[in-house]
């Protein structure tokens, strides 16, 4: 049997992870069960280095053993043993918060409230000592019978990455709850404690991270640039996830507010939404036929079919109507109105039907200029947008005249341009994007991908320029020049001692050169105009961009926003 420092007796193993093992052990001189931490030194650490951490390991510790709370771990010793050190801490045999989750699915807001005022308690008294826990998650947090709860693992991870120790210079913790500020280089704090926390609720009472991806980048990026968006709850303990999980640190809950909140009674938490039906009044609209292009088309438009014009929705009502009249007085009338506006919209598509059924072929593109105007009203006023383009396009890509006036007509595409995976050789030219959609006094630029014979990728614009001995491969399409709502910068990047080049919306680059902004990308899909995603990805000789979200067949890292096609 092994015996640690001549007193503690190992049995058996409890578990493992990140940072080391736990052994259920024996301590034989008070002759009680313990949990025996085995922590090794990290790979690389050698001489005065290795000196180095075992006193930060000893002292954080020592400190985290002071700790007196019901919700926190107690550390009895901590003693140092052929290199390794040993944290002897209380033996809690109970499920972690991960393992419930795992066997149960989402929680009950009431029953992660209790959880969560628990935890905000042992972090609390461990501040109050200048200690910050720094891997607050569901697997550190233990579930005894009745819901109490025990958080382990204090200070060990702060032990584990002291800026002193010349080893790889990483960042120590669980990436999926770690703070954005610890990305970019800030100092752990309780703030970056109460962002965990929240993760940790998010992931209790939605059943999953909220920011967990499939690669540690893609991750980091979605902690960032995210919005975690909730599903299975409201009220204050939502007021709570969301407030903890905001990017500024000075902008996070503050502790006594995130008490207050999920000290609430729980008929302030949970609340049933009714939804009531009503009937509701349908506005009378002019319905005008949409002339067809019959002109030749470019053979880039052959890739984007042209689609049917999108509909404005009718207005809704919502308790009254336009003359502030309670819609409650109109309710014998309602179903009288409806069967009325029922068959008269039948009329109407029959009237529709007629128009493009009967008329010859030859005489439908006529037929469809004309727009169809109920008696009495008098035409819409036409819209007519005049884009903005950059002299770079073509001359093949002009952009058609307006069409007539009473008509909109609004076109969206979705298809993928088909592009050439990277080989890291020169790839031929794809099939340029159709010019870019109609938007008043909207200048863009171009951007293309070209890729260098020994095998790295640039994204270009004429804002930053391709570097010599790359080649073109192909325009993905456009970016706005100039910033706009819902729009953020998109910059060109030089990895740090490599020849690979990337994109990132970080302006620092993820840590890396920046070399310069490139335009601006849209964060969420835009309205109105045609675009598609624009994703990073990677494969054996480095980093390039897509707007294939499945990055031809390579690795998907992240999806940086949208691009207008």
């Amino acid at each position: 049997m092994r015996v640690v420092a001549g007193r503690y007796a190992i049995r058996d193993e409890l578990g493992r992870g990140g940072m080391g093992v736990v052994w259920r052990a024996d301590d034989q001189v008070i002759g009680r069960q313990v949990a025996l931490k085995e922590i090794p030194p990290p790979q690389g650490v050698t001489g005065d280095d290795r000196a180095v951490y075992l006193e930060r390991v000893l002292r954080e510790a020592r400190t985290a053993g002071r700790l007196n709370d019901p919700a926190v771990v107690t550390v009895y010793d901590v003693v140092s043993e052929n290199g390794a050190t040993f944290i002897v801490m209380e033996l809690v045999e109970a499920p972690t918060l991960a393992d419930i989750i795992a066997a149960e699915g989402p929680l009950p807001a009431e029953r992660v409230s209790s959880i969560g005022l628990q935890v905000l308690g042992a972090l609390e008294t461990a501040h109050a000592a200048g200690i910050v826990h720094r891997d607050v998650k569901p697997s550190n947090i233990m579930v005894m019978q009745g819901d109490r709860v025990k958080l382990a693992d204090f200070g060990i991870a702060r032990a584990m990455d002291d800026p002193n120790l010349t080893m790889t210079g990483g960042i120590m913790g669980s990436p999926g709850y770690m703070s954005p500020e610890l990305f970019s280089g800030s100092q752990p704090s309780p703030a970056t404690d109460l962002w965990a926390l929240g993760a940790t609720l998010f992931h209790a009472v939605e059943g999953r991270s909220p920011f967990n991806r499939e690669t540690t980048a893609a991750t980091m990026h979605a902690i960032m640039y995210d919005d975690p968006q909730l599903t299975r709850c409201q009220g204050p303990l939502a007021q709570v996830i969301l407030g903890l999980l905001t990017q500024s640190p000075e902008a996070r809950l503050t502790v006594a507010r995130t008490r207050e909140l999920l000290s609430s009674p729980v008929s302030d938490r949970t609340q049933v939404v009714e939804q009531h039906t009503q009937v509701v009044d349908a506005p009378t609209v002019q319905v005008h036929a949409v002339r067809r292009d019959t002109r030749p088309r470019e053979p880039w438009q052959e890739a984007y079919p042209e689609e049917a014009p999108l509909a404005a929705p009718a207005p809704v009502s919502w308790g009254e109507d336009q003359w502030g009249t309670p819609s409650a007085e109109k309710k014998n009338g309602n179903r009288k109105r409806v069967l009325l506006l029922s068959g008269a919209a039948v009329v109407v598509v029959g009237a529709l039907l007629a128009v493009f059924l009967i008329l010859p072929s030859g005489q439908e593109g006529e037929a469809a200029g004309k727009p169809v105007t109920n008696v009495g009203e008098t035409e819409s006023q036409s819209v007519i947008a005049t884009p903005v383009l950059p002299s770079s396009v073509p001359p093949s890509s002009t952009v058609s005249s307006a069409p007539p006036p009473s008509t909109v007509t609004v076109t969206k595409s979705d298809t993928p341009i088909k592009q050439p995976k990277p080989t890291g050789g020169q790839q031929p030219v794809g099939t340029p994007p159709p010019p870019p959609p109609d938007k008043p006094q909207r200048n863009l630029v171009q951007i293309t991908r070209y890729n260098h014979p020994k095998g790295p990728h640039f994204t270009a614009t004429p804002n930053v320029p391709a570097p010599a001995g790359f080649n073109r491969e192909f325009p993905m399409g456009w970016l706005v020049a100039d910033a706009e709502t819902g729009t953020k910068r998109l910059y060109a990047c030089q990895l740090k001692g490599s020849e690979d080049r990337m994109t990132s919306v970080d302006p620092g680059c993820e840590g890396h050169t920046q070399v310069g902004v490139l335009g601006y990308i849209f964060t969420s899909k835009p309205a109105g105009v045609n675009s598609r995603g624009l994703f990073r990805c990677t494969y054996s000789g480095g980093h390039y961009d897509s707007t294939d979200a499945k990055c031809e067949g390579y690795n998907p890292e992240f999806q940086f926003g949208y691009i207008l096609v």
